[in-house]
């Protein structure tokens, strides 16, 4: 790195700006039992050391309680839920909007401030008096080409530390449970943190203390998780999912809490809602039985990256309505593994064990030979290697005079391995057809319900996962 150059960079914006600043650093004691975490290494060592560099760098911003109000009003007024903003929003900057910003920026629902921005001056005026504390970035702007001679004004050297940033697609993400404006209310405590671009539980925070009135420091808290999050006030910065990046490519379904969307229902005359619960060998093979995942709920952070703004997860089911075969006089019948959909909820959706419906199709005719079922549920990260789970099946097969034929009970066993990559798998549930179709309503095992448009349905679970489906019955 050229030193010199840099020490022009951080001369040329102190000679611009004309601001004081100063620190102190605070006595503070760390909460017991914290846990341990490495520092960034691997393949994304350059760009977690960039994100905490920033992170470090708005946080410091925020010691001011007007830019952090500023920033709180903005995160109010761009996000639905009040806690996810994109960096390009806070720097008034158009490039690096999330979509839904972008959006909602052409439909006039969203501005960018005009005016002064007290957030971006406080960025620039920290650049400028203590750079040299920014190590990534600085490289950042150096390998950007910067070049110190050519700024004439605060304006310039301004210009290229929001240009860098707003093209990084950052967002900041603020899940206190009270607020920003609670928050900003406050006697000013709060903490910064950053969200590693690979998977972790556990990461680093960083705390201000409005206790001490002399100083606009950060200092080291220690290592925490999303529990602790849940419950402080912490600021995490971190790259947008490609979900919320204009112009990348998602196959993620983005669910919205409590609204009902997803496929229509069965539009056959004779199709049938069964609204009460049936013997399923009272359900012929040749009957239909078409079964939609109606509904969801993941209950818990669980399974949430640390800082994570949103949780995607994939469903499969796994059943025995492979190829069937019969040798001296054995039957076999393979297994066969079929994808639900593709959802993704916003973080605060599994803290909050908010319900999601989407009326997907699960199987289009659950036949009685499908004794047996498997529904499995994975959670996407950013990981190396992949996540595999082996589902076990049963069907219901037996000859009858030459003839291979549907009986209630179980009778063949098989087994179909599922992998995904970048991915977690999570919990599998049997889900056996005489017990699902016996639990259509009512409590039944779980001593769980959910009443949608005046009906009560049984809801299944699998550890913090919930759901429920519903079944239409067509006789043949």
């Amino acid at each position: 790195m050229n030193h010199i150059k840099l020490h022009s960079y951080f001369c040329v914006l102190v000679t611009c700006l004309v601001l004081v600043s100063c620190s102190k650093e605070s006595e503070i004691t760390p909460v017991p039992e914290l846990l341990e975490i490495a520092e960034p290494q691997g393949a994304f060592e350059t760009e977690n050391k960039l994100l905490k560099d920033v992170s470090l760098l708005v946080g410091q911003a925020l010691t001011d309680a007007e830019v952090r109000a500023e920033v709180n009003s903005k995160i109010e007024n761009a996000d639905a839920l009040q806690e996810l903003v994109s960096l390009s929003f806070l720097l008034g900057r158009e490039n690096g909007l999330s979509k839904t910003e972008s959006t909602a920026l052409k439909s006039g629902k969203l501005s960018l401030a005009s005016g002064t921005n007290r957030f971006v001056k406080a960025l620039a005026h920290e650049v400028a008096t203590n750079g040299s504390a920014y190590t990534a970035l600085s490289e950042q702007l150096e390998r950007n080409g910067f070049d110190p001679t050519a700024s004439k004004s605060a304006g310039a050297a301004t210009e290229q530390l929001t240009a860098l940033l707003a093209d990084q697609n950052l967002e900041l993400y603020y899940p206190f449970a009270e607020g920003p404006q609670a928050a900003s209310k406050s006697a000013g405590d709060f903490y910064v943190s950053y969200r590693p671009v690979q998977y972790v539980e556990v990461n680093e925070v960083f705390l201000h203390s409005g206790a001490d009135t002399e100083a606009a420091a950060l200092k080291s808290f220690g290592v925490v998780n999303n529990d602790f999050i849940d419950t402080h006030n912490v600021y995490i910065l971190g790259y947008m999912d490609a979900c919320d990046v204009p112009g990348k490519q998602c196959d993620f379904v983005d669910l919205v809490p409590e609204e009902p969307e997803g496929q229509p229902e069965p539009l056959g005359a004779q199709a049938k809602l069964l609204t009460y619960n049936v013997n399923h060998s009272s359900i012929e093979e040749e009957d239909i039985v078409s079964t939609r995942f109606s509904g969801f709920k993941i209950d818990g952070n669980d399974w949430l990256g640390f800082g994570a703004s949103h949780q995607k997860i994939e469903i499969y089911r796994g059943s025995a309505d492979g190829k069937i075969s019969v040798e001296d006089g054995k039957i076999s019948a393979t297994s066969k593994s079929y994808n639900i959909n593709y959802y993704r909820i916003r973080a605060k959706g599994a803290r909050k064990g908010w319900w999601y419906h989407h009326n997907d199709e699960f199987d289009d005719d659950w036949n009685m030979s499908e004794n047996e079922q498997v529904i499995t549920l994975f959670t996407k990260h950013h990981l190396t290697g992949s996540a595999s789970v082996e589902l076990n099946t049963k069907a219901g097969l037996e000859l009858k005079n030459g003839s291979i034929k549907a009986v209630p009970q179980a009778t063949v066993s098989s087994k179909i391995k599922v992998s995904l990559g970048s991915a977690r798998q999570r919990t599998k549930a049997q889900l056996s057809r005489r017990q699902v179709l016996a639990t259509i309503v009512g409590p039944g095992v779980t001593q769980r319900t959910i009443t949608r448009d005046g009906q009560t349905w049984n809801v299944k679970k699998s550890g913090i996962f919930h759901y429920y489906f519903k079944h239409y019955y067509t006789d043949l």
